[in-house]
């Protein structure tokens, strides 16, 4: 086996995973030196001692730190309960639920199937023992947990080791991507994540603490550390992370933008926070405490200048979480006239815009862009129809996808499409989409196996679509 080129086995590497890497390097001292960078490409970091001496370890080898090329931080903790029968209330039993660390409330623009589910999962929760864990089992378990929250405490009083973080990136010359992921952002916790936790029989959710906006101090950590290093930091995302991000003084605020300079993919989840309320057809409804207060400071063009900072963007992914009672942004106060010459891939959900300044944005980028996805955007000016048929005239776009509820000002427009997180595509996405990539004039699809709501709706989107 040794005889296979350096190049071969180097290409197998690339595709497998730390661990199957860990086990080819015991090999033979060959395997150990190819396998080698492909050890350590990634730094995950999560929020516990061990794992920052972890961090630490190998941040101080010389003969490591060439090779990491991405700091992913998973930076949840664990939730606060004031004591043991509040803590022993919120403990779910994987083996009676199998896949359920814990029950989020459906978004605003949930469909009815995520709704019904919620409450069939709430019902579960008061019908079924939540575990059958002895005394003995409950008492190691809730001692752990004492144990792991003093040491999160005292992490956050030490500014949640902002500087280890920044001593730590110092020492990456090659690092090229930083994520941050709470709650499980994109690809949802890892197992050594939830492993790291397991003794407590509780899942870490987000960052419980009671007085910093989520994700803000790590966020910051993350970038200031970047910017103090001149890095040329080519990847960057991080969610949920809170609006408050952008509320920084001019001087913190200058290094976030320095950060920036070389990124390439820009990928933000920001959140307004939540709270629920009693509803009288779903039990329970959703929606953004702070979406007015965002919508209102960004006024002042803060994200604006924080994308302007970053001129190489060939991708831009831009996400709020909710948009009840309204969106958080207009999209005239985010892009505004600004280019960038590179933006090849565009996401943005959740944002309010005129006609004009979603096709303004259109018409500046298209030469370049290639790929968009618009989800739960609403036009305060302008309608639906019109803008998509501009859209297709400006844009020569390859890939195409329409979610969410689009709405206008503009009377009985309310499009439902399907849910970002849904892999089934509605038809109305299908038709919109198909009509943006390939265009066409007459009727967009046979409207006669649909039943008599669908067939009213996709009659008048088609009357509009065709002119």
């Amino acid at each position: 086996m040794d005889r296979l080129p350096v190049e071969l086995v180097a290409n197998i590497c690339s595709f497998l995973k730390p661990r199957d890497i860990g086990h080819l390097r015991r090999v033979s001292k060959f395997y150990a030196n190819v396998g080698r960078p492909f050890m350590f490409r990634q730094l995950h970091l999560i929020f516990k001692p061990e794992s920052f001496e972890r961090m630490h370890a190998i941040c101080s080898n010389p003969t490591l730190t060439p090779y990491v090329t991405s700091f992913y931080y998973e930076a949840d903790t664990l939730p606060f309960h004031e004591c043991f029968d509040e803590w022993e209330l919120h403990l779910i039993d994987p083996a009676i639920f199998p896949g359920l660390d814990f029950v989020h409330p459906p978004g605003p623009n949930s469909t009815e199937r995520a709704r019904r589910a919620y409450q069939r999962q709430l019902k579960k929760l008061k019908i079924k023992p939540r575990h059958q864990y002895s005394q003995d089992q409950l008492a190691t378990a809730y001692q752990k947990y004492l144990d792991y929250s003093k040491e999160q405490d005292d992490m956050r009083r030490d500014n949640y080791h902002a500087g280890k973080i920044a001593d730590a990136l110092a020492r990456l010359p090659n690092l090229e991507e930083i994520i941050l992921s709470l709650e499980g952002w994109e690809e949802g916790q890892s197992k050594k994540l939830k492993n790291s936790y397991s003794d407590t029989l509780v899942t870490p959710d987000g960052d419980n603490s009671w007085t910093e906006p989520l994700g803000v101090p790590q966020m910051i950590s993350l970038l200031q550390g970047s910017a103090r290093t001149e890095m040329r930091l080519k990847r960057l995302g991080g969610g949920p992370v809170d609006w408050k991000f952008f509320q920084q003084s001019d001087e913190i605020f200058e290094e976030l933008k320095k950060a920036v300079r070389n990124v390439q993919e820009l990928k933000l989840g920001l959140s307004t926070g939540c709270e629920e309320a009693e509803d009288s057809l779903d039990g329970v409804e959703t929606f953004g405490i702070e979406t007015e207060e965002c919508a209102e400071y960004l006024k002042n063009g803060r994200l604006r200048e924080f994308l302007a900072a970053a001129p190489h963007l060939r991708l831009l992914d831009l996400q709020f979480d909710w948009s009840n009672p309204n969106c958080p942004a207009d999209l005239r106060y985010v892009f505004g006239k600004d280019k960038w010459d590179f933006l090849q891939d565009l996401t943005l959900s959740t944002f309010d815009s005129r006609a004009e300044d979603l096709l303004s944005f259109c018409e500046t980028h298209a030469k370049t862009l290639r790929k968009l996805v618009l989800d739960a955007i609403k036009l305060v000016e302008g309608s639906w129809p019109s803008t998509f048929q501009e859209m297709r005239r400006l844009l020569h776009l390859e890939q195409v996808r329409i979610c969410g509820d689009l709405e206008s000002s503009e009377f009985g427009e309310d499009w439902c499409f399907t849910m970002m997180e849904s892999e089934e595509e509605t038809t109305m996405s299908r038709v919109v989409q198909d009509y943006l990539l390939q265009g066409g004039d007459g009727p967009l699809l046979d409207l006669s196996q649909y039943d008599e709501l669908t067939r009213l709706e996709l009659a008048a989107l088609e009357a509009s679509l065709s002119g």
